[in-house]
């Protein structure tokens, strides 16, 4: 068949097959087809990588759940240290069992902050800039506290997320 070609290229004429002075037929056997590897190999998912992803996800939603947690109980001590300012602000009589029970509960989480910035002679003042700025660090660390747990579980999830895409296109 190449030798039909190059006396085409050349401009050689040639008589058909099988006449007298032409070329042979062709006895060549049929060429086989061509095979080509996949351009990509098929992946086959495994139960091991499934397990890990389940995992990932499982343990991602707990350090989600986990991170709301923190925000929840950072804003319930925000909330408590404010409720002791303005019941020390408005003078809530500090015998009765609630009031006493709340001035306790925000002295234990904002008692390292009293003293922190003095007024003389306005200790309500103190007592409510003192405690504030306390309720304040809490908001803020407990916000970036969370952020991160959740960053981190964020990205447990979206790995089982991503198996989950990946083998529903086997």
């Amino acid at each position: 068949m190449r030798l039909r070609t190059r006396r085409r290229e050349r401009g050689e004429e040639h008589e058909p097959a099988g006449t007298p002075g032409g070329a042979a037929p062709d006895t060549h056997p049929p060429a086989a087809p061509e095979t080509h590897p996949p351009a990509r190999a098929e992946r086959v998912p495994s139960r091991t990588r499934g397990a890990g992803a389940a995992a990932a996800g499982t343990a991602g939603a707990g350090a989600v759940v986990l991170a709301l947690l923190v925000i929840t109980l950072s804003v319930l001590i925000a909330l408590l240290i404010g409720l002791g300012i303005l019941l020390a602000d408005v003078g809530a009589n500090p015998g009765n069992a609630v009031v006493k029970g709340i001035h306790e509960s925000a002295n234990f989480f904002a008692g390292s902050f009293t003293g922190m910035i003095r007024f003389t002679g306005h200790p309500k003042r103190a007592i409510s800039v003192n405690w504030g700025i306390a309720a304040i660090l809490y908001l803020i660390v407990g916000a970036i506290v969370a952020r991160v747990v959740y960053g981190v579980g964020r990205g447990g999830v979206r790995l089982q997320e991503r198996h989950r895409a990946s083998a529903a296109n086997y």
